[in-house]
């Protein structure tokens, strides 16, 4: 029987709002079926968490007065009730726009971007091509801890008494020959902004690029068929654009998410100062950071905020340069990166010239090299600049294991790759 009240005849601003109205409800009964809570007020709404479950500021609308001092108020809460784990998934714009930059400033670390996507379901292109012996059924019960590899097997299904009407949510999962090899989950919402949301799809990476995460999506968006649905929503990686467009959906917006890691919060949770100072650098603000050299004229602008930036690290993410000049004079640091980055070329080059140690600097968490980060972006001036510091072309990055050419040739950038091997 079809819902009571769903979206029908939707514009794309309409299928946004109804992807952000999916989630929240979403993170709401994930959050309680794993002991959390949930915590709303004017604008906001966030799920507290537990020491195994992740808390989320889902979607906020904050205004300018007031952004501040709510958030404050949750970092407190976290100190007091560290969670597994926190996030805050966000439309673009932000609301209020310098949410992230707030968010930065007490610890969170910056996210992926969702790529949301819709599919009018009348329009799903089924008939995808699958391996042969491929079974996918509807199951919430089994648990898939123990599928090696998995993506998302850690997700548990809340009880039917804790979802808001029988069927809202389901998961597929697929197998051939009894080995479980994908799953994909669809959570119904009703109302204005009633769709299906598809989360959660994986299959694990020895049977990828062989259609069963198709597969499974499809019988994800078959299931909000039959229940009377007209639209499927999800957030795709770069890397899921083609094939979920391949079965009918569409591009309709982008999003932004940030992290926050409790170990990091509770060893250096954020102070007042240290805020005030790491938003003044974001926003660029003069007056503000005025402001925190007279408070504190002999503060060491080097050190590490509770999300493992420096504040030049900040003032580069946020493209900053007046702000980063101002570090500068008072004794920050920066690297040949942190210059090109902020549209300093002669400066990095002049860092390079000056010292050409600097080449072997690794950067990220992947503690890769400077020609590894020109690979990674297809970047062929920052790749000369680093080709002409003599870089060791064999040195592999401590995460992946990789050379600047396997890099090169992995990402597909051919003429990254061909000035390389020239230099060989």
């Amino acid at each position: 029987m079809p819902p009571t009240s769903i979206l029908t005849g939707a514009t794309a601003d309409q299928l946004v709002q109804a992807v952000a109205a999916n989630h929240r409800e979403l993170f709401r009964q994930e959050a309680r079926s794993l002991g959390g809570s949930v915590s709303e007020s004017a604008g906001l709404c966030w799920t507290s968490g537990t020491p195994r479950s992740t808390s989320m500021i889902a979607f906020p609308e904050l205004s300018q007065e007031t952004a501040g001092h709510q958030l404050d108020e949750i970092m407190d809460y976290y100190v007091r009730h560290p969670p597994g784990g926190a996030g805050c998934w966000s439309l673009d714009p932000p609301q209020p726009p310098d949410l992230g930059i707030r968010l930065l400033a007490r610890g969170f670390q910056p996210g992926w971007r969702p790529h949301w996507m819709a599919l009018d379901l009348s329009r799903m292109r089924a008939g995808q091509q699958s391996p042969a012996g491929l079974r996918i059924v509807r199951d919430n019960e089994i648990q898939l801890l123990s599928v090696r590899d998995l993506p998302y097997a850690q997700v548990v299904m809340p009880i039917p008494s804790q979802t808001e009407f029988p069927g809202q949510w389901v998961r597929f999962v697929a197998s051939i020959k009894k080995r479980v090899v994908g799953q994909s989950v669809v959570f119904l919402t009703t109302g204005a902004r009633g769709v299906a949301g598809i989360y959660h799809v994986g299959v694990i990476p020895q049977e990828r690029n062989k259609g069963i995460g198709k597969a499974v999506t499809l019988m994800a968006c078959q299931y909000a068929i039959d229940q009377g649905y007209r639209y499927a929503v999800l957030n795709s990686t770069d890397a899921g654009r083609k094939p979920y467009g391949q079965l009918g959906f569409e591009a309709i917006g982008d999003g932004w998410t940030w992290w926050l890691v409790t170990e990091r919060l509770l060893a250096q949770p954020p102070d007042s100062s240290t805020v005030r100072l790491a938003e003044a650098v974001g926003r660029a603000d003069e007056a503000g950071l005025a402001v925190s050299r007279r408070e504190n004229p002999s503060r060491n602008l080097n050190g590490l905020l509770t999300n493992g930036m420096t504040l030049m690290q900040l003032a580069v993410h946020c493209r900053q340069t007046r702000s980063a000049e101002w570090l500068i004079e008072g004794g920050a640091e920066y690297t040949v990166l942190d210059a090109w980055d902020l549209g300093w070329k002669d400066r990095a080059a002049q860092l390079l010239r000056s010292d050409r140690q600097r080449i072997h600097q690794l950067y990220g968490k992947e503690e890769k090299s400077l020609l590894h980060v020109a690979a990674e972006r297809n970047d062929e001036a920052l790749a000369e600049l680093a080709l002409a510091a003599g870089p060791d072309l064999y040195w592999r990055d401590n995460t992946w294991k990789a050379t600047p050419l396997e890099w090169a040739n992995y990402f597909g950038y051919a003429n990254i790759a061909r000035m390389i091997r020239e230099r060989r």
